[in-house]
């Protein structure tokens, strides 16, 4: 008896330091982040610094552009997968190109165009913070993903 209520006893207390540990975990992950941790602080900027050999001015610069730049992509993102889905409706069980179809092609078009001048613009304007030797780097590696939208498809970037 004196050793199973031990052993309970220690069930116990493992639960509940597993608990308050659960419950840390939660309350951490729910809570936001501190002022100045953004999440473009993460490794694709770190990439881009050592990649380009920028130096602390060049990539705070760098850094500002990509935060402001960031609510318009993801905006992108989410009008481009809205046009995926009215396209995709749109061509189930058509019979041809009815005017709804072509409208939502069309209309699927445009977004992508507006994305691609937008992420264009951002490109370009990253590559005016950087020398023209980092600047030409810059943009031969980054043009082609800008002029492909193989990363735009539903379900990738942004993760919706």
């Amino acid at each position: 008896m004196k050793n199973s209520a031990k052993y309970g006893g220690v069930v116990l207390l493992i639960s509940l330091m597993m608990g308050v540990c659960v419950f840390f975990a939660v309350k951490t992950h729910k809570a936001p982040a501190p002022h100045g941790a953004l999440i473009d602080d993460l490794p694709e900027l770190e990439w881009c610094r050592a990649e380009f050999n920028l130096s602390p001015e060049q990539f705070e610069r760098v850094r500002e552009l990509h935060v402001a730049y960031r609510p318009t992509c993801e905006e992108m993102c989410h009008r481009i997968r809205k046009a995926h889905l009215r396209l995709e409706e749109a061509s189930q069980g058509a019979q041809g190109v009815t005017p709804e179809l072509k409208a939502a092609i069309e209309d699927h078009a445009r977004i992508h165009a507006e994305c691609q001048e937008a992420m264009l613009e951002h490109l370009y304007e990253t590559a005016a913070i950087l020398d023209e030797e980092q600047a030409q780097r810059y943009l031969t590696m980054m043009l082609p993903f800008a002029l492909d939208f193989s990363h735009s498809e539903p379900g990738d970037v942004h993760g919706e």
